[in-house]
């Protein structure tokens, strides 16, 4: 009975793996996800991350914004210490609401 337990918790535990959604764009500073940036068109001026940015957002080719959670933003810190060139963003995880729930993002 044990092992059916454990299957089963394993199961449960992959299976939200397989539930991952990705998104691509560019990384911008999560400011402009509000008023006035919000409601303008790609590309959003002064929205670039700068090195005092802390909390990070994906922007996709249909101009929707994306919050990254706790996880996203100390990922996204860490990639651009190694090359602040990079605003390409694909992010992987779950979204909540208007947050990702990341599990990887790579700068390109």
């Amino acid at each position: 009975m044990d092992n059916i337990i454990k299957i089963g918790l394993i199961a449960l535990a992959t299976a939200g793996l397989g539930l991952a959604d990705s998104w691509s764009g560019q990384l911008v500073a999560a400011r402009c996800m509000q008023e006035p940036y919000a409601s303008k068109a790609q590309p959003l001026e002064g929205c670039a991350p700068t090195a005092g940015t802390k909390v990070f957002a994906v922007q996709t080719a249909d101009g929707k914004m994306y919050k990254l959670d706790d996880e996203g933003n100390r990922q996204a810190l860490v990639a651009l210490k190694e090359n602040r060139k990079l605003t390409n963003i694909t992010v992987v995880g779950s979204l909540n609401g208007e947050t990702v729930q990341v599990q990887s993002i790579e700068l390109h």
